[in-house]
């Protein structure tokens, strides 16, 4: 459970930011395409910068 709170806590702050940017960038693009650019960043993001500091954080 304190593994989801804290990579919940990691990510939404991530995907909330990152919405309000590519918004302010790009208001002309649909959702979807917003999301097509935001989603890979997230998920590398989560991949070599969050999960590994939480893993050091239980350690």
């Amino acid at each position: 459970m304190i593994v989801f709170i804290l990579v919940f806590a990691a990510v939404y702050p991530l995907v909330t930011v990152l919405s309000y940017l590519m918004q302010a960038v790009t208001p002309a693009w649909g959702l979807w395409q917003r999301n097509l650019v935001i989603v890979p960043m997230i998920v590398t993001a989560m991949m070599f910068v969050i999960i590994p500091a939480i893993n050091r954080l239980r350690r």
